[in-house]
């Protein structure tokens, strides 16, 4: 009833109460408005600065790499601190084969070559081939007056296994494939087995000349190859030939060498490369393989050599004190998991037996005036004697047949030789210096790793702030 007197004003905003209440309304409206952008605009702001964070911290590995690439680099061109410029702006440009002039030369008779043609061709093999000034100034000279340039096509036989050695190869361009028969135990066929590829620089057949034997590999070119080929008679006269009429000037180093004192040196038959040789061996050729089964005595006149043992390749032993993570099959049995520390071999033996690796260590290097082979000739076949392996690194060599030292040594150089000569150690004890050094660098890789994860995480930790 009350409601039927009431005036319309009673119920109705006046337009000012409506604008007020519309100010009001916006007012807070804005500021939710604006606290909600706030705080989105917060959030970007801080994925921004994460973002800058890792991509600073990107460059600054990217820049540590750089430089250590660049040191290394410094390094290798600066042999000299004192040099202050860049070497490689000055080397030599290397040419990729031979020129016209030097193929003519060296296809030409060499009855017919000038003093002004060998140099030449000196020089030409030398800017093209690196190993070639391996060999010593006067026969390079000697290689360029004799040497016959010879090209084979893409699949042609040089050498047979088995047939006689009448040259010696020089690859100035190509590559050959080196080919070895061997017999299948269980079905007693023969094949032939590719061993190994010889590329630019690569010499062959200079070990069968030298010892008088059998070709024992195949070689045939893989693609068409150029060789400088030298005959036998011409490679002994370069590397093996002395003056017969005179005494040679080696016999007169062999006296200054103390193992040779009070040998009867003068009984030496020089002439006679059967028992007595003064060979030059290249970098890398195999000189003696076995020395207990080997024939002859090195006396080293110039350069130097590598004794070589080969062993078994072993694994690191290291005690971890992390504990094995023990799993449970559906039995409820614990068993270890296969990526665990004893399932990887560190506690218990695989069960399969697998084929250990060679592996091969240096035991010294012997230079001028050293002596290689007196071992088994002083101490006869001793039991667990090493067999050692001896590889040149470019040395010219006097080789004397070990019966002939042993029949013409008298017995008190036997009894002085037996109190200076030291034997090799064991294979045994090789094994185990093996075995320690091994553990000792994986140790030490191991410790620098852990040092390095737990300052990448130390470092993590305090930019994660």
């Amino acid at each position: 009833m009350s409601s039927r007197g009431a005036t319309p004003g009673s119920f109705r905003r006046t337009s000012t109460q409506n604008s007020l209440h519309q100010h009001l309304t916006l007012s807070h409206r804005t500021k939710r408005r604006q606290s909600v952008n706030r705080e989105y605009y917060h959030k970007k702001l801080w994925k921004f600065l994460r973002l800058v964070r890792y991509a600073i911290r990107v460059c600054l590995i990217i820049r540590k790499y750089a430089i250590d690439s660049l040191r290394e680099q410094k390094e290798e061109l600066y042999d000299n601190s004192e040099i202050l410029f860049d070497l490689s702006k000055f080397r030599r440009p290397v040419e990729e084969t031979i020129g016209r002039n030097i193929r003519k030369i060296l296809k030409s008779d060499p009855a017919t070559r000038t003093e002004e043609d060998i140099r030449l061709a000196v020089v030409g093999l030398g800017q093209t081939i690196s190993s070639f000034t391996e060999f010593p100034l006067q026969r390079q000279y000697a290689l360029a007056r004799i040497g016959v340039l010879e090209e084979f096509e893409r699949g042609r036989v040089i050498l047979r296994e088995g047939h006689r050695a009448k040259n010696f190869y020089l690859i100035i361009d190509g590559i050959t494939d080196v080919y070895k028969l061997r017999e299948n135990p269980l079905t007693h066929t023969v094949s032939s087995n590719l061993v190994a590829a010889l590329k630019k620089g690569s010499s062959f057949g200079e070990v069968a000349l030298i010892n008088g034997q059998r070709r024992t590999a195949t070689v045939s070119c893989h693609t068409d190859v150029t060789m400088l080929a030298i005959e036998q008679e011409d490679f002994i006269k370069i590397f093996m030939a002395h003056d017969k009429e005179t005494e040679p000037d080696f016999i007169t180093f062999l006296r200054q060498i103390p193992e040779f004192r009070g040998f009867p040196i003068d009984k030496i038959p020089h002439n006679n490369p059967n028992i007595c040789q003064v060979v030059y061996y290249r970098m890398g050729t195999l000189m003696c393989k076995d020395s207990n089964e080997d024939e002859w005595i090195y006396i080293v006149r110039t350069g130097s050599c590598r004794v070589i043992k080969a062993l078994t390749q072993v694994t690191p032993k290291l005690r971890t004190r992390k504990k094995p993570h023990i799993i449970y099959d559906n039995f409820g049995t614990k068993r270890v998991s296969e990526y665990s520390m004893e399932a990887l071999g560190t506690f218990n033996k695989s069960k399969r037996p697998i084929k250990a690796d060679r592996c091969y260590t240096e035991i010294e290097q012997i230079r001028e005036k050293s002596v290689f082979g007196l071992v088994s000739v002083v101490f006869g076949q001793l039991k667990n004697a090493l067999s050692v392996t001896l590889v040149s690194d470019g040395a010219e060599c006097i080789r004397i047949l070990k019966s002939f030292f042993i029949k013409m040594t008298p017995e008190n150089l036997f009894d002085r030789l037996r109190r200076e000569v030291r034997p090799y150690v064991t294979d045994e004890e090789l094994q185990k210096k093996l075995q320690r050094e091994v553990d000792w660098t994986a140790y030490k890789h191991l410790l620098v790793q852990r040092i390095y994860n737990r300052n990448v995480k130390n470092n993590l930790a305090t930019l994660d702030y």
